[in-house]
């Protein structure tokens, strides 16, 4: 293998599978609590993991609103990083159906 830098590598990395693998947990997680049947389940599950690997570092920025500001040398570390991929994984199919729904709304209204 070369050790010369490489976009993919960079992005397809372990931290990346790291936060993806948590923001699935998240999505399993309230799958779980809300009871959804199986195929709504993957769904959140896969949601969740997608939204967490896109967000990736930026997670706890995103959270600020919710879980305030974290001390800077915390922002970057791994365990900071899992929990912010745990918690956008847990949210994501809320907030993206929300987005949904007002994007919707504001159509009908233009109608």
């Amino acid at each position: 293998m070369s050790d010369e830098p490489s976009l993919f590598r960079e992005i397809f990395n372990e931290r990346g599978a790291l936060l993806a693998f948590f923001g699935a947990l998240g999505g399993a997680v309230r799958s779980a609590t809300l009871k959804t049947t199986w195929r709504e389940g993957m769904r959140v599950v896969f949601i969740g993991s997608g939204t967490s690997f896109g967000v990736g570092v930026l997670a706890p920025v995103v959270l600020r609103p919710w879980i305030g500001d974290l001390p800077e040398e915390m922002t970057g570390a791994l365990g900071t990083l899992c929990a912010a991929a745990f918690l956008v994984g847990l949210i994501a199919v809320t907030l993206i159906e929300r987005m949904i729904d007002k994007k919707v709304e504001g159509e009908n209204d233009a109608k």
